[in-house]
């Protein structure tokens, strides 16, 4: 019932995003802070074990009659089923929040080919004039207090009235698996526990925290993750973070066929070519194909119609939005 009849926009923003689901964000916060572990490792593997134990019992039967297999049957689908409204209810309704767009401004003949080029050119400009400055401080650690301080105005800028409560990332189990297919990072959705790839580059984790982040502030569509954790870097101080903005709105938008070796300083190029060594050394193609599929199927199986692709579609956002002198999206 959860999952195929999910409530109405009107109800999702107003009961469930900026009612229950703020408070239950808060206090998953602080019920999972201080584990040095995601939690979510733990329910994930509760389920498995729970359903381990079920085929295992009905295997440890003397005689096995088709009363036993129905039950055993029944019993997995049920275990399944709680995750499942678990899943809907501690996060997955968030899908069903109304677009970005109903709560900022939008300008569709703002979103155009030539819009794009001329970013792609502004994206160029600035990683060139701010690498120097960025890779000097490559080894210090994150600030993710400056971090929080540009990321907080954003997501309340498009839409929530609270304040949503985050942190450092959690390691996870399923670290090794990230690493295979290239995937970047997710939250938990049954603790809200966010977790990174241990092999992003230094340039790169800005951005992939502030768009985890998002996710956990109710923004559960990628494009506007996305977009917030674009908005959120490029308008920081610290020149890291802001490097990273650039760096990932550029790999976002249209790409030229050719780059002259003069459009980017050396240390762009450097920088390049790190994220093809990592992706190389790491990358499963086999198995970055099957996870990236099943993705897009679940994607659109929470009516996200464009699935995975929908990531790519923050350059519609950032085209199509507005930004105030502060850098956030001028409200509706």
């Amino acid at each position: 019932m959860a999952v195929l009849f999910p409530p109405s926009h009107a109800w999702i923003e107003n009961a469930y995003v900026n009612g229950g689901y703020a408070a239950w964000q808060n206090f998953a916060y602080a019920l999972t802070f201080p584990f040095p572990f995601s939690l979510g490792d733990v329910a994930a593997l509760l389920g498995i074990a729970l359903i381990a134990l079920e085929v295992f019992g009905f295997f440890r039967l003397p005689r096995r009659t088709f009363g036993d297999v129905a039950s055993t049957l029944i019993n997995c689908v049920a275990i399944v089923a709680l995750y499942a409204l678990w899943f809907e209810v501690s996060w997955g309704w968030n899908y069903q929040r109304a677009p970005i767009e109903k709560r900022v401004q939008f300008d569709a003949s703002r979103v155009t080919p030539d819009a794009a080029d001329a970013l792609r050119a502004r994206a160029m400009d600035r990683m060139n004039a701010l690498a120097a400055t960025a890779h000097a401080r490559s080894a210090v650690p994150l600030d993710r207090e400056a971090l929080g301080i540009a990321w907080l105005p954003a997501v309340r800028r498009a839409g929530d009235d609270w304040t949503p409560r985050v942190g450092a990332p959690k390691p996870t189990i399923a670290n090794p698996f990230m690493l295979a297919t290239g995937t970047s990072g997710f939250i938990n959705p049954l603790t809200l526990n966010v977790s990174l790839a241990s092999d992003l580059l230094w340039f790169e984790r800005p951005f992939d925290l502030a768009h985890e982040w998002s996710h956990t502030a109710a923004y559960a569509r990628e494009d506007e993750a996305n977009y917030l954790a674009l908005v959120t870097c490029l308008r920081a101080p610290d020149p890291v973070i802001e490097y990273s903005g650039w760096f990932e709105l550029f790999l976002s938008l249209p790409q030229k066929r050719h780059y002259a070796r003069g459009e980017f300083s050396p240390l762009v190029w450097q920088d390049l070519a790190a994220l093809r060594r990592r992706n190389k050394a790491h990358i499963n193609p086999m198995l970055a194909h099957w996870t990236w599929s099943t993705y897009d199927a679940y994607l659109k199986g929470n009516r996200i119609k464009n699935g995975v692709n929908n990531y790519n579609e923050v350059t519609r956002l950032m085209l199509g939005v507005p930004l105030d002198l502060q850098g956030l999206p001028v409200a509706r």
